[in-house]
């Protein structure tokens, strides 16, 4: 995106000159100060436009703090202007996050206020879901996974892989005993959400990272028991049993025909006895979502306190090799 106001052009001008001179201070302020005379005579587009290229410009001194200012004071722009969700808004965000997400201590105060401008601007509970793809890949990067996490789960049709992709990273860095806990996070939300792709999605990314890295740990189930299925091949691995676990709860689902006295609900009531407290701390909330699940997917009827919309944004415990360790090795014995 190029200025093409004359005035604008010129002001940037002066301000790489002063920037230049290791005149930050000065030059955030007059951008500001212009930035709020443009808006009282209404110059709304003048005015993003500047804060735009002002916040490219100071990033590049990694002014952090200015940066976040002013991208904050564009956004606020936006929300009061009404500005719609567009490629053209969309990217001025990107551009402006993706440098400035370095500094980890401005950039959710960034994000966050774009999240809320795109849930104003679209009328919806979420947002714009590439909004949210961008920042989930920007926070997986910067290996925020809990944060990635969250806005993954309400992404694009692309997020459920990339958020596979970054399950099994995360469940690598903390090396875990069961990688299960991590791959039920993205699985069990998306189908508690009725989004039963995403999560076929998720698992495959996941479990073909898993298959490259623990082949020794894989065996693939072939002959009679391997039915055709949407989740791809089947596969039995030895010492991660929740692994199993959300495989088996894929293939009950897939074959469910939604009634609650189905032999399908009956092979998921037995998943759950089995398999729910092996989840250790996170078991209060996989019960949870597994409640949820028999609802969508196997006509149960649960009387449940929450929401199902606070249900899926309660996160499991954070994952901490120990916990994880001790969880596992506890259900396993």
């Amino acid at each position: 995106m190029v200025s093409s106001n004359p005035r604008i052009e010129r002001f940037m001008t002066n301000l790489r000159e002063s920037l230049v001179d290791g005149n930050y201070y000065e030059g955030h302020q007059e951008l500001r100060a212009i930035a709020i005379r443009l808006v009282k005579q209404k110059k709304h587009q003048r005015a993003i436009q500047l804060l735009y290229l002002g916040a490219l410009e100071l990033c590049q001194y990694n002014q952090w703090g200015s940066v976040a200012d002013l991208a904050a004071f564009m956004i606020n722009i936006y929300v009061e202007e009404k500005v719609p969700v567009t490629d053209e808004s969309r990217e001025r965000i990107y551009d402006i996050f993706e440098k400035l997400s370095q500094a980890t201590e401005y950039y959710p105060r960034v994000y966050q206020a774009a999240i809320q401008w795109s849930i104003g601007a679209m009328g919806n509970k979420v947002g714009d879901t590439q909004l949210h793809h961008f920042i989930g890949c920007i926070l997986r990067n910067k290996t925020r996974f809990q944060e990635a996490e969250q806005h993954y789960l309400v992404g694009t049709p692309e997020s459920p892989a990339a958020l596979g992709n970054m399950l099994f990273d995360w469940a690598e860095r903390t090396g875990t005993a069961d990688h299960g806990l991590f791959i039920a996070r993205g699985v069990l939300k998306y189908l508690a959400t009725g989004w039963y792709e995403a999560a076929c999605l998720c698992w495959k990314a996941f479990i073909a990272r898993f298959v490259q890295k623990h082949s020794s740990s894989v065996s693939e189930r072939t002959g009679d028991r391997a039915l055709p299925s949407n989740i791809g091949t089947i596969y039995y691995i030895t010492g991660h049993e929740l692994v199993n676990f959300v495989q088996l709860l894929l293939l009950t689902i897939e074959r469910s025909d939604g009634s609650p006295s189905s032999d399908s609900a009956r092979i998921f009531g037995q998943l759950r006895k089995q398999y729910e407290p092996r989840f250790g701390v996170n078991t209060e909330v996989v019960h949870s979502l597994l409640d949820a699940v028999a609802e969508k997917y196997f006509g149960v009827v649960i009387q449940r306190q929450q929401s199902l919309f606070d249900i899926v944004n309660n996160l499991f415990a954070a994952p901490s090799h120990p916990a994880v360790t001790d969880a596992s090795a506890e259900a396993m014995d």
